[in-house]
């Protein structure tokens, strides 16, 4: 439980109690306040705030409790027992939060602390000794069972970690977490600056990708019968076109200029969703390496996006919004920096060079696009159900498509995403720091120019990724050939027995073992290999 930060007023009549609930969505079910004498407990996950004061409160119908949108808090109005009684006090916040026994001083402790529960001897009669007894029936009631508060300490505006949009959001994520985000991958959001995010992404791609789940699911779509296809759909997945994508390739079929935008018409709730739910900011002074970098963020977006569009044929699930979001390097990790600073190679770790070390992050520097793409890349060969790599570039093709579309359809796009955050009960957070600004900004600057000049980058990096330029750093076991002995060469689209659970996102591989990088197209050759060879 945290506890919220708070102020206190008082007139003659009430105890004014400001709660500030920041970063978190408010619903009045979840909301419990309760008056008890000179107790006020104010309760709404993940926030507790216990208060006691020097007088009596009580509880009737002037009883209030409302939330002010405009400062982001709970007002809890609370009654006096004694009209016109003034509390002393209310700015000793210490004191307000106070266990009863903290501030009331410790009877008990005037007699030796001994265990609340404590086994007798059997043989021995207790009515012999009854002040044994009575003892450790005060000591019981005596003790302190509340739960104790501490008021958070003042934000560090200079050295704390800042993410989201223009890197100005923070103690939104943190909060998050304890309701259940399951997107978030960083052990810290709060405490770990940008290059450390994009750092522990890259290491916990390395550990949640699994050569034997791949290469199953590779085996299927290649040597498959027709139930393992029937049970994977990989067949349908790959031969469906969206509809967004559809309507692009047609218009682009009957549109001499190359250089022309989709024309595009919003709907009425398009139209609503820009006027009431975005932000109406200004955003002319933002640097020139935050527009570039929110114009990557919109591309993996948009990779994101098409990937759930054609895993799903269409169909937006309950788990669309965290496919998105898994997906996304931006919001998962909060990592827009994309590039590391330093080579994200833990210490103590043997690495075995392979042949085709020029492939390797930490030893060949990228340019924020490749490592836009190669990140879609990685995260879709991770985390969803489909981890096929056709998939995943068809998946690029598509953003591609959306991007040559112009800024109309990109819109599209990021309002349907956004519609699919702002409904959640949790992942609403990444609205709050990300993609309310991202969108609004993009409405109001999102230059033709430079999404045309940014798709032909695209295309042209597309054409240089492969089975071999997309690798992993996996440990290196050579009595289990890096695990693709777990396919069941005799039933290679067996999907139920050969693929293994899905793993943690913890990074558990031991210190000091050794690792080695392998290609899409290794895993896949090893797979063949041992098909061949099968009995």
């Amino acid at each position: 439980m945290l506890t919220p930060k708070f102020d206190i007023t008082q007139d003659d009549e009430f105890i004014h109690v400001k709660i500030y609930i920041s970063s978190i969505r408010f619903s009045s079910h979840g909301v419990e306040v309760v008056i008890d004498g000179n107790t006020l407990i104010f309760h709404l996950a993940p926030y507790y705030l216990r208060l006691r004061f020097d007088n009596e409160l009580v509880e009737d119908e002037r009883a209030s409790t409302k939330f002010i949108v405009g400062e982001e808090c709970i007002l809890v109005t609370a009654p006096k027992r004694v009209h016109g009684q003034v509390f002393e006090d209310l700015d000793l916040h210490s004191k307000l939060l106070a266990r009863i026994n903290d501030d009331a001083g410790k009877a008990a402790n005037d007699k030796p602390n001994g265990p609340l529960i404590q086994e007798l001897d059997s043989k021995r009669n207790t009515a012999e000794d009854p002040n044994e007894l009575k003892n450790i029936s005060e000591q019981g009631q005596a003790f302190d069972w509340e739960i104790e508060q501490t008021e958070q300490p003042e934000k560090d505006i200079l050295n704390g970690a800042k993410y989201g949009f223009d890197g100005a959001y923070s103690d939104i994520i943190g909060l998050s977490i304890s309701n259940g985000n399951e997107i978030n991958g960083l052990r810290d959001p709060e405490h770990t600056n940008a290059n450390e995010r994009c750092v522990e992404r890259l290491r916990t791609e390395d550990v949640s990708f699994d050569d034997g789940y791949y290469a199953s699911e590779y085996m299927t779509g290649k040597y498959g019968d027709e139930d393992d296809l029937m049970i994977s759909r990989i067949r349908e997945i790959m031969s469906f076109t969206p509809p967004i994508i559809k309507d692009y390739l047609d218009w682009r079929k009957t549109e001499p200029d190359t250089q022309a935008t989709m024309p595009i018409e919003f709907s009425d709730k398009e139209k609503e969703q820009m006027q009431k739910n975005l932000p109406h900011k200004s955003y002319s002074l933002l640097s020139s390496e935050t527009t570039k970098l929110s114009y990557i963020t919109i591309l993996n977006i948009l990779f994101s996006y098409s990937f759930d569009l054609l895993e799903n044929e269409g169909d937006q699930t309950s788990e669309s919004i965290w496919t998105v979001g898994k997906l996304t390097p931006q919001i998962a990790y909060l990592d827009q920096q994309l590039v590391p600073e330093e080579p994200p190679l833990q210490e103590n770790v043997l690495i075995k060079e392979a042949t085709h070390s020029s492939n390797n992050p930490a030893t060949k520097q990228e340019s924020i696009i490749q490592s836009s793409i190669r990140a879609g890349f990685r995260r879709s060969l991770c985390y969803p159900l489909h981890r096929v790599f056709d998939l995943s570039e068809r998946a690029w093709r598509h953003a591609y498509h959306i991007l040559s579309g112009g800024k109309r359809l990109v819109i599209k796009v990021l309002l349907a995403v956004h519609e699919l955050f702002r409904y959640h009960d949790v992942y609403y957070v990444y609205n709050k720091c990300l993609l309310d600004d991202l969108c609004s900004w993009f409405i109001d600057q999102g230059n033709e120019t430079v999404i045309r000049s940014l798709a032909l980058e695209v295309h042209k990096e597309l054409s240089q990724v492969s089975k071999s330029t997309v690798d992993f750093l996996v440990e290196d076991d050579d009595d289990d050939d890096a695990g693709i002995n777990d396919i069941d060469t005799d039933k290679p689209g067996e999907l139920l027995t050969s693929i293994p659970p899905v793993q943690s996102e913890e990074p558990t591989g031991g210190q000091g073992r050794p690792t080695v990088r392998i290609t899409i197209n290794e895993v896949e050759t090893l797979a063949e290999q041992m098909y061949a060879q099968r009995p």
